[in-house]
């Protein structure tokens, strides 16, 4: 007979059964069946891979976040994917090179080292799309349609899309200033913390005036476009911001019982830093945390070794069912 220690559950991994195993394959059918019915072809990439795959392109912050072991079968360094998008990056470099518009959507599990978030989970099962291919807004504008209909189809009441770039703090920081701390900084939300880095870093009046109203919440898109010839690079990310929120809405989500509302939030980080361009969150009324992450990644099709434009979006339908029940 096993004692206790022998089988104690790993802490932030648990089993699914029942209920919960019956609202995870049907939320999965219904996710899969929209994106079936827009021309995104199912993927389904192996729960291993090799570590240096995942890290091309994906940057520190998913490194952090990979389990890597020692394959018994002689395999050498293996690791487990902590997310889904680097693995659909490499199968559109690789195997599907011959498709010049690729339009993928995929779900399994992920296992990440340490937890995130209040939850203590470090299992998710992830959900998502990759766009590969469209380069202009119009890609970005798409995927964000879906990423609304996503909410819409997992019975979400009110969804809210969060919409920013990250080339509005790149073009903020300037020449010279590591991109990652920033990130992390502005997550927290903290006016006192970004004005201790302003000076920290010598960042010049101009910008430190737009950085500090970015984490106090008010830069939307009056803001931005108040402001928008800060410098070129500034201009154009807003450019793409207004852009995109006009196409989308124009596209039919529109506010109101059924619709999705989309709010341009200048602060809005990456939760990995592998983002290039547009960037987006998705929440909806009763739920506190974020139901869906994506945005543009142009450069990590690029790391394994084809330059190709990159979009999309994942979710964790585990939070999505635990949010369900106070959120739908």
């Amino acid at each position: 007979m096993l004692n206790g220690s022998t089988v104690r559950p790993i802490a932030g991994v648990e089993d699914a059964f029942g209920v919960r195993a019956v609202a995870l394959r049907t939320l999965q059918r219904e996710l899969a069946t929209l994106y079936l019915d827009t021309a995104y072809q199912e993927v389904i990439p192996p729960l291993v891979e090799r570590p240096q795959s995942l890290a091309r392109g994906s940057g520190r912050f998913l490194s952090e976040q990979t389990i890597v072991f020692s394959d018994p079968a002689g395999a050498g360094q293996l690791a487990l994917r902590p997310d889904i998008t680097p693995q659909v990056a490499r199968l559109a470099a690789t195997r599907l090179h011959h498709a010049e518009v690729l339009r993928l959507h995929y779900s399994g599990p992920v296992l990440l080292a340490r937890a995130e978030g209040e939850s203590g989970a470090r299992q998710q099962w992830q959900s998502g799309i990759e766009l590969f291919g469209v380069g202009d807004l119009s890609g970005d504008i798409e995927v964000l349609y879906l990423a609304a209909q996503s909410m819409r189809r997992g019975g979400f009441s009110a969804p809210v899309l969060l919409v920013g770039h990250i080339g509005l703090l790149r073009a903020l920081l300037g020449e010279g200033v590591e991109l990652a701390p920033w990130v992390a900084l502005l997550r927290r939300r903290s006016p006192e913390d970004v004005a201790a880095q302003i000076a920290a870093d010598g960042i010049a009046s101009s910008a430190a005036e737009v950085l500090l109203a970015m984490v106090r919440g008010e830069v939307d898109s009056d803001f931005l476009q108040a402001h928008c010839t800060l410098n070129t690079e500034f201009s154009r990310a807003v450019d793409d911001l207004v852009q995109l929120q006009q196409g989308v809405e124009a596209r039919g989500v529109k506010d109101g019982a059924h619709g999705c509302r989309i709010v341009i939030d200048g602060a809005l980080m990456p939760r990995f830093l592998y983002h290039s361009g547009i960037l987006f969150a998705g929440y909806a009324a009763g739920v506190a945390y974020p139901l869906l992450h994506g945005g543009r990644y142009d450069a990590m099709v690029a790391a394994h070794g084809r330059d190709m434009a990159a979009t999309g979006f994942s979710c964790d339908l585990w939070s999505w069912i635990d949010a369900g029940k106070d959120g739908r």
